[in-house]
């Protein structure tokens, strides 16, 4: 495009038209940028009416429906730019004009073939109300529905009718002014994405509810109410979700059979309340559908069974509280889990000890796995893999509407537990009846790799025991040692007897586990290690016991350096203290552990059969 036209265009010179009229200059007004944009559509993105009026006059002058690259009309653009002056200029200007293409015979120009104009989309199959709607131009929404009310009811764009887009946007005058103003004989498209209504959306917002547009929408549409999106919601369960008690009250005002329509899993509104923690929503469903509270999903779970996968304190203790849903407190899903099981599951203690302090509680009720509720919580107190694991859950791509993200995590919550037992307990339970079993089962592997320790530890006990009764020197006549009172021996038999200890230990514990507060002790190789260890030093303090003391020889030269004074005790006795070290060290490890997890420990105590 010539730069002197474009910049008329931008800044309004009708004198640069007149030049032109008068043949004072030549140009082409017929032109176009890049993008197909003539000087119309320059002229409308700048708010240039005098221009555009100017234009009208010259009989070389563009159409006012041509398109640019985007399939935009100049009246796109107005909207675009909320120009109201152009607007109504354009829908006057055409009002007079036929439209390019359509035969004057068939289509009169007494007013209706501007409605073509108004109708014509972009390629985002938007209409110029569309437009105007999304940049929130209230004054060209009202232009644009006086030129044609029945603009409202289209919904080109994507499948988003204008009355959707604005409460979307949040906009609650051109909401209120597309309701108010469409002829009654006439109802506004509600459409919007993915089955997600204008009303699914007004439901999520307070200020629409208290601004009575909800309820307007109802008026206008009231089949609207049971309008479910692509995975089942009701704009009750929208209205549940987020907790607008207006709404649901209006919802279930206008239709109680609304409250018992299941989404594709089988979720009420009740779930969906109980879940995202709203009791007042609960209150006001069971006060107007009191048998709502036997509704379950597919999987079989109950509105508690929803809290305690939302973790909803709140809502948990409302219904212990509520006799008219007392019934929940022991019904189990698919898979034989209470909402106590499910708690366990969950490893949300708090919960757990809220159900277990309510007298109503089966405190013996079995799921499918023959698990109890002990077992669980003794399955995640031991120390090793979990019997239930916890996944992340795997969110779904975002929708328009602003609640999509709770909603698909809500969606796959259920989802999840549909398979996790299948899953997660495949590698734990197959072929087990509880818990406790599989404890030992659990031991069970791992002793054929330690046979061949457990025949050191059988040879250690063998040898130190044959010690102790065969000491060095021999006895006395009256039966006693006849070294005892040698320090040498002492130590001797100290190491000798922790040698026996430490490998009867590891050989009992080996086929008999011992546990302390419901936690298995582990038992260490680096015991065997010890006692062997143990037993070379009694041996070497034996040696230095049989060996004589020498005349003048002091009793602490004798006991550090025996008979020949030399340094191999007292490094002998380096070695006592190291070896001791590390047994103890060894031992306190699992107590060490048990203290450490004493919390959870106590979780167990107070909440185990």
């Amino acid at each position: 495009m010539n730069p002197s036209l474009y910049e008329a265009a931008a800044t309004g010179d009708v004198g640069f038209l007149g030049k032109i009229r008068d043949g004072r200059l030549t140009a082409d007004l017929f032109q176009k940028t890049p993008e197909e944009n003539n000087i119309l559509h320059i002229a409308a993105e700048f708010k240039q009416i005098n221009f555009i009026k100017e234009v009208k006059i010259h009989h070389e002058s563009p159409r006012f429906w041509a398109t640019n690259k985007n399939g935009e009309t100049p009246l796109h653009v107005a909207a675009r730019v909320g120009c109201d002056e152009v607007v109504k200029f354009l829908i006057d200007h055409t009002r007079s004009l036929p439209i390019e293409g359509v035969d004057s015979e068939e289509e009169p120009i007494d007013g209706e073939a501007y409605k073509k104009l108004l109708w014509m989309t972009n390629l985002e199959m938007d209409t110029a109300l569309h437009v105007a709607v999304r940049y929130d131009h209230a004054g060209v929404v009202k232009l644009l529905m006086g030129a044609d009310p029945e603009l409202c009811c289209s919904c080109y764009s994507i499948k988003e009718s204008p009355l959707f887009l604005a409460v979307r946007a949040g906009s609650t005058s051109i909401a209120v002014y597309i309701l108010n103003e469409t002829p009654t004989n006439i109802s506004p498209s509600f459409q919007g994405t993915n089955g997600v209504t204008a009303l699914h959306v007004a439901a999520t917002r307070k200020y629409f509810a208290d601004k009575g547009i909800v309820e307007s929408m109802v008026s206008r549409n009231p089949g609207i109410i049971k309008e479910v999106d692509e995975i089942g919601w009701t704009p009750l369960h929208y209205a549940s979700l987020k907790g607008n008690r207006i709404a649901a009250k209006l919802l279930i005002q206008n239709s109680n059979s609304a409250c018992y329509i299941p989404d594709k899993l089988g979720m009420s509104a009740l779930h969906v309340a109980a879940y995202a923690g709203h009791t007042e929503i609960i209150e006001e469903l069971i006060q107007r559908c009191p048998d709502i509270c036997d509704c379950v999903t597919q999987k079989g779970q109950t509105a508690l069974h929803a809290a305690v996968l939302g973790e909803k304190i709140d809502v948990v203790k409302y219904i212990l509280k509520t006799p008219k849903l007392a019934i929940l407190i022991n019904k189990a899903d698919n898979d034989g889990n209470t909402p106590w099981h499910l708690a366990a599951i969950r490893k949300n203690s708090k919960i757990v000890a809220i159900l277990r302090r309510d007298s109503r509680l089966n405190r013996t009720a079995i799921n499918k796995k023959f698990l109890q509720v002990s077992d669980i919580l003794l399955a995640n107190n031991t120390g090793r893999k979990e019997i239930i694991k916890s996944r992340n859950v795997h969110h779904l791509g975002d929708i328009v509407v602003p609640v999509p993200y709770f909603q698909q995590e809500m969606k796959q919550e259920f989802k999840k537990f549909e398979s996790q037992e299948e899953i997660s307990t495949s590698e734990t339970l197959v072929n087990t009846t509880n818990t406790r079993e599989n404890l030992q089962a659990y031991s069970n592997p791992t002793f054929n790799k330690n046979d061949g320790k457990l025949v050191v530890a059988t040879v250690i006990a063998t040898v130190t025991f044959t010690a102790l009764i065969n000491p060095p020197g021999g006895f006395k006549e009256d039966g006693t040692s006849v070294l005892r009172e040698k320090a040498a021996y002492k130590i001797f038999s100290g190491f000798n007897g922790l040698s026996f200890v430490l490998s009867v230990f590891a050989i009992y514990n080996e086929s008999s586990p011992i546990s302390v507060l419901s936690t298995h002790l582990p038992t260490p190789a680096s015991l065997i290690n010890y006692s062997i260890a143990g037993m070379v030093i009694a041996f070497w303090a034996a040696q230095i016991a049989v060996e004589p003391k020498r005349p003048g020889q002091s009793t602490v030269k004798y006991f550090w350096y025996g008979g020949d004074e030399t340094v191999v005790s007292n490094a002998l006795q380096l070695i006592c203290v190291i070896i001791i070290t590390l047994v103890s060290i060894s031992v306190a490890k699992p107590l060490f552990q048990i203290i450490m997890r004493k919390r959870r420990i106590h979780d167990f105590e107070n909440h185990v059969i």
